[in-house]
Formats: structure tokens, C-alpha cells, sequence
């Protein structure tokens, strides 16, 4: 008889909590090893998954353990790969003049976990200001980058994309951010933040500038709550361990989400870090004491379900632009370039959003 999905969340959650201050242990596993190690990769909890294995934290047959350490070759192969791809790419900014910081996984991997093979990813995402976008776009593909869907309009990425999407060395997934959200709260943003006091992450003994771990925080817990409908638990692994580390100034976190308009999407992604069950910090604290507004419980709806999610997003969007701004942004909408409605037609079961 199948486990009920319930208790395989359970378990995953106890997972993602490995390690964590004041986690609980492991329980028994719900299912067969096949199971588990096809959950744990859809979280990307693999490389966590084989460190409580290697600690003991689960028990493993043998057998199973060779499994488990096959599938996480494979994925740190992925993540090897994908960090040569982004050291090339970083190069290519680079000669160009452009100046960049590496986001989410690769920069995580690296910078929060105990060892960067617990963490596995599956693209790269690198933000650029919006005045560099259209250039590293064109430097990127001269070097060889494929960018499947054109933009709506000439000026629409470095003005209203969240990021754009281009493909290198095969189906390698490369996210070229403007912002770090898409619809209303990716326009609050203050981009130019961004660019302050970079930290560093060596990746192949080479030091490459990423956002300073209360920007990762902040950026971790709105890609939760806004990115995914169903967040995965690897990321939510990540926002546990940003909170916990000493050098995260949570006031500080509050202040920037304060000043951006973001404070609750801060508060939404942090609430689900209870579900590890470890100790959780003021700062995850004060995300299940926050009161979230009339205004943005209606911005939030917005990013709720997938169907509908560009557009719903579009129209929110509207309100916190520009006079300017939304004349151009909705232009862009409502009569896009034939280059990108052709792409668009052939991509229509593939993509969800017209922008790439």
C-alpha cells in the first residue's frame, strides 16, 4: 500500500532539516529508496539526502546507499557543469565591461551549506543592472548563448523583464536577471541596492561576486513565496540557514524589505521554514507575527496559481509603474513584435509567459 503524500513531506521536511539547529532526527523512510531519491531530486535535497545517509541520520542497505550515491554523482556532475557554464559566462560580462552577481544555487552551494555538494541546482541565474541587459544579452549570444523567445519590444528587457532566459552548451539554462521577482514586486525592488558591497564565492578557485547573504535572504524568501506554487524544500533549506548565520543582520533584512514595499513576501517565505521543525530565529519569528495588509494580501494573489499567472501579474504590475512606464509596459503587451509572437506560437505547450 502507497505512503499517503503527507508523510512523504514529512519526511522530506525532516530531511531539508538536516543539520539545522535543533532539528529533529530522521524517522523512518515512507517508501521504497526509488521514492525518496525521486522526491529528493525534485526538491533538490539530493546532495542533503546523501549526507545524512554518509552521518548515518537514515538507514540504507547497501544496495541502496550505491543508489543513492549514483544519483548524486550524477547531479554534482550537473551542478560541475553548469558552474563551468557560468564561470564562461561570467567571463564573457566580464570583457564586455559588465559587471554581475551570481544568484541563487551556484552562490548558495558555496556560501551557506557545509559542504557545497548538499546542495544541488539545476540552471544558472546571474543579475546584470538594467541599463548593462540589452549589452550582456548581445555579448552572451555572440559567444554563443541561443535566446528562444525575442522580447516583446526593443526596450522591454531592461525595463520591465524580471530576466531573460537564454540557452547555452545544449539545454544548460542560463537566467539573465533584472530584477528578482516578476509583477508588482519585482518593479518595488530597489535594483541599484543590488549593486552595493558585493560579497564573493570561489567557484573552480576563481572569486566571483555575488549579493551579500542578507540580499540572498531576501531574495531566497521571495522566490518562495512568489516563484513557485509548490516551493521546494531545498529552498526553503536555504532560507533556514541564511537566517541562522551569525553575520545576518535580521533588522536589517526587515529595513530593506521595509524601504522595497516587499516586507511580505519576506514574511510569507519565511513562514514555511516552520515546517522543518529545527529552531527558528527572531527573524522567522517575526515573519509569523507580521500582519500582512489589505494591499498586498491582493498582490500576492496574484502569483497563487499557475494558470493565468502572467497576466494576472501584468495587470498588478500596472499599478505600481510610472505614468510612462505603463504606457510603454502595456504597448509592449498588447502589440509584441512578430519575432516574438512567432516564437511564441511555436512554444505555446512549452512556455507559460510571452517574455521569455
Amino acid at each position: 500500500m502507497a505512503e499517503a503524500p503527507d508523510q512523504r513531506t514529512e519526511w522530506l521536511a525532516a530531511v531539508a532539516a538536516f543539520g539545522l539547529p535543533g532539528a529533529g532526527r530522521i524517522g523512518p523512510r515512507p517508501g521504497s529508496i526509488g521514492d525518496v531519491m525521486a522526491d529528493s531530486s525534485q526538491h533538490r535535497l539530493t546532495g542533503v539526502l546523501a549526507a545524512a545517509a554518509a552521518s548515518e541520520a537514515i538507514e540504507l542497505s547497501p544496495d541502496e546507499f550505491s543508489q543513492l550515491a549514483l544519483a548524486h554523482e550524477g547531479a554534482m556532475r550537473e551542478a560541475l557543469l553548469l558552474e563551468e557554464v557560468l564561470l564562461e559566462a561570467i567571463g564573457v560580462l566580464t570583457s564586455a565591461g559588465i559587471d554581475s552577481r551570481v544568484l541563487k544555487g551556484a552562490a548558495l552551494a558555496h556560501m551557506v551549506h557545509a559542504d557545497p555538494a548538499e546542495r544541488c541546482f539545476g540552471d544558472n541565474d546571474v543579475w546584470v543592472g538594467s541599463a548593462d541587459v540589452d549589452a550582456a544579452v548581445t555579448a552572451l549570444m555572440d559567444a554563443g548563448a541561443r535566446r528562444p523567445v525575442p522580447p516583446l519590444s526593443p526596450s522591454y528587457d531592461r525595463r520591465f523583464a524580471k530576466s531573460v532566459t537564454l540557452q547555452w552548451t545544449g539545454s544548460t539554462e542560463f537566467d539573465l536577471h533584472r530584477t528578482l521577482a516578476a509583477g508588482p514586486y519585482g518593479f518595488l525592488i530597489d535594483l541599484a541596492e543590488l549593486a552595493r558591497d558585493p560579497a564573493e564565492v570561489i567557484l573552480a578557485g576563481r572569486a566571483v561576486r555575488t549579493l551579500p547573504a542578507d540580499l540572498h535572504l531576501l531574495h531566497g524568501a521571495i522566490h518562495v513565496a512568489l516563484g513557485d506554487v509548490d516551493a521546494r524544500f531545498g529552498n526553503v533549506r536555504d532560507l533556514a540557514l541564511l537566517a541562522a548565520r551569525p553575520s545576518v543582520d535580521h533588522e536589517a533584512v526587515v529595513e530593506t524589505a521595509n524601504r522595497w514595499g516587499c516586507a511580505a513576501p519576506l514574511a510569507v517565505g519565511l513562514r514555511t521554514t516552520a515546517a522543518l521543525g529545527h529552531h527558528r530565529t527572531d527573524l522567522e519569528h517575526w515573519a509569523d507575527a507580521y500582519v500582512i495588509s489589505d494591499i498586498d494580501r491582493r498582490r500576492l494573489a496574484v502569483y497563487a496559481e499557475r494558470d493565468g499567472r502572467f497576466r494576472r501579474q501584468a495587470r498588478a504590475s500596472w499599478s505600481v509603474l510610472g505614468w510612462r512606464d505603463r504606457l510603454a509596459f502595456t504597448r509592449a503587451l498588447l502589440m509584441p513584435n512578430a519575432a516574438n509572437r512567432a516564437a511564441r506560437r511555436a512554444r505555446t505547450a512549452v512556455s507559460p509567459s510571452p517574455s521569455g
